[in-house]
């Protein structure tokens, strides 16, 4: 075995787990190498683009377009993207709104995999690739509902209640009845992080052939309040295609929130 391509493999697997980045010298004393082999490993990761290297007093790496274009590739092959893309792509073309779709990153944050972009006037400013807090979405929270709430009150705190975007969400209390009233219309219905005023989201979580959660999808829109039955609308349209990527998955039941 090639022990340098070994060592890359560490690093670049050392620097993806760490959100806010690396110094040579956390590297070097992580994983127990020499100063001189991780800088001739980082500089050729960096080099070709699979590292980033961020200027400072001390620089910091974080993971480069390379290395996200790698992932995306391999989530191409997967069934998660066949069984989905289709499904998002024609619900951007039915509803012209923008679609999103999300997958659980750690335990309590999520990361968009997917993003289908309408002709709305309101365009959203979250990509492919940004990871974002569970409670301060409406995806998060959809995947929240895919979970007992022995799960949920396993992994959420008291300090993640900071990332909510729901001022109405502030404890476990109002977070478990937000998600019951998920799983009785079917999805979720959430403010959108962006400070645009009327804006909103629908979400609903997708199923595995287990009945696990594998992600979540959701459609942005522009609230408006002549015409309160759009939302309805538009929300029975998330739990359906959230379905039908299920299904394509092996999910078993006819609606998301089987017992």
């Amino acid at each position: 075995m090639n022990n340098t391509v070994i060592k890359a493999f560490e690093i670049l697997k050392l620097v993806s787990q760490n959100k806010s980045g690396l110094t040579l010298a956390q590297i070097t004393r992580s994983l127990n190498l020499s100063k001189s082999t991780a800088f001739n490993i980082v500089h050729t990761l960096t080099n070709v683009g699979l590292l980033t290297m961020e200027e400072g007093q001390l620089p910091v790496y974080r993971m480069g377009i390379e290395s996200l274009k790698l992932g995306l590739a391999y989530l191409r092959e997967t069934s998660l993207d066949t069984a989905a893309r289709p499904v998002l792509s024609r619900l951007c073309r039915d509803v012209q709104e923008t679609v999103f779709m999300a997958v659980r990153c750690g335990m309590t944050d999520l990361v968009y995999i997917m993003k289908f972009i309408s002709d709305s006037e309101f365009q959203t400013v979250y990509s492919v690739g940004d990871v974002r807090p569970m409670l301060s979405l409406g995806m998060g929270k959809a995947m929240l509902s895919a979970m007992t709430d022995e799960e949920i009150r396993s992994i959420i705190t008291p300090e993640h209640f900071s990332f909510s975007n729901q001022p109405s969400i502030s404890d476990m209390n109002s977070l478990l009845e937000y998600i019951h009233n998920t799983r009785n219309i079917g999805y979720a219905i959430d403010d959108t992080s962006e400070n645009i005023y009327f804006a909103g989201t629908v979400a609903a979580p997708v199923l595995d052939i287990d009945n696990h959660l594998a992600g979540a999808i959701s459609i942005v829109f522009i609230r408006d309040p002549r015409n309160i039955d759009r939302v309805q609308l538009l929300g029975q349209k998330v739990s359906q295609a959230a379905l039908e990527i299920s299904q394509g998955l092996g999910y078993m039941h006819s609606n998301l929130y089987s017992t």
